[in-house]
C-alpha cells in the first residue's frame, strides 16, 4: 500500500546544527550517509552541545552544517564555510557561542553520540498539517523538527499519520526501513533557528496531542538510494 512520496530529504552532518536539504542520498547501515557523525563539544571535549537543556548552548541551531567535497563544513552566516575539523571552524563556533568549543567525530574516545535509538527520523505532511491546525499562528516548518525524510501523504489524511505504522516496514526508493518507535520530543522543537522563532507552545501541543511523540524513528533494513519524489509504500 502506498503511503505517499518523499517530499524532502535532510542531512545534519553536525548534530544540533542546522542541516542541508538534499535531492537524493544513499541510505547505509547508519541511516542517511554522513548524518550526525560529528558533534560540537566544549573545549575540554567532554560535554556535547545540548541546546534543549543548557542555556549556554541555545545559539547552536544558528550555526549551519553541510557536506563538502572533503567532509563536513560549518558556517555562521551561510556565506563563509569552514572545514570540520579545523581551527577555523572551532574559532567561528566559539565566537558564535562566546565560549571555547571544538568539533569532534562521534566514536572518538569518549565522544558518544547524543542519540542512538534509530537510524532515521521520518515525518509526514499529515502531521505537520495537523499541528498547524492546532497552532494556527505558529511557524510549523520542517526545519523545526529536523527529520531526515518528510513524506507527503494524502491531503485528506490530516493526523499524526506515521504513528499508525510503528512496527511495519516501508519501502523507500531502493531501500527498506522498519519503523521502530515514536520520536519523543524535547525542548529543541521550541528553540529559535534561522527564520524560525522560539515557540514554547509547539512542544506543549505535541505533548498534549502527539500521543507520545511527533514523527517516528526507523532503522535501515535494506540499504539503497532514495530521492525526492520516490514512492513510499508499506510492506
Amino acid at each position: 500500500m502506498q503511503l505517499g512520496t518523499i517530499r524532502e530529504l535532510w542531512r545534519y552532518p553536525v548534530s544540533s546544527l542546522t542541516g542541508e536539504r538534499l535531492d537524493a542520498t544513499d541510505l547505509d547501515e547508519t541511516g542517511v550517509a554522513g548524518d550526525r557523525q560529528w558533534g560540537l563539544f566544549d573545549a575540554a571535549g567532554t560535554d556535547v552541545a545540548a541546546p534543549e537543556s543548557e542555556r549556554r548552548w541555545r545559539p547552536v541551531p544558528g550555526l549551519r552544517s553541510r557536506m563538502g567535497g572533503e567532509g563536513p563544513q560549518v558556517s555562521h552566516d551561510g556565506a563563509a564555510w569552514h572545514a570540520v575539523p579545523s581551527a577555523e571552524a572551532d574559532r567561528v563556533a566559539s565566537e558564535h557561542l562566546d565560549f571555547p568549543v571544538r568539533f569532534r567525530r562521534f566514536g572518538e574516545s569518549d565522544a558518544a553520540p547524543r542519540y542512538d535509538r534509530g537510524h532515521l527520523h521520518i515525518l509526514t505532511t499529515g502531521s505537520l498539517t495537523r499541528l498547524q491546525a492546532l497552532l494556527p499562528a505558529a511557524v510549523i516548518d520542517t526545519r523545526r523538527f529536523r527529520p531526515n525524510i518528510l513524506v507527503e501523504t494524502d491531503a485528506g489524511d490530516v493526523d499524526f499519520v506515521e504513528q499508525r505504522f510503528i512496527g511495519k516496514w516501508l519501502t523507500v526508493g531502493d531501500a527498506v526501513v522498519e519503523i521502530t518507535e515514536p520520536c519523543t520530543r524535547c525542548a529543541f522543537t521550541a528553540l529559535g533557528q534561522p527564520d524560525i522563532p522560539f515557540d514554547k507552545d509547539v512542544l506543549h501541543t505535541i505533548a498534549k496531542h502527539g500521543g507520545g511523540g511527533f514523527g517516528v524513528l526507523a532503522k535501515v533494513v535494506t540499504t539503497g538510494r532514495i530521492a525526492s519524489g520516490d514512492a513510499v509504500s508499506i510492506d
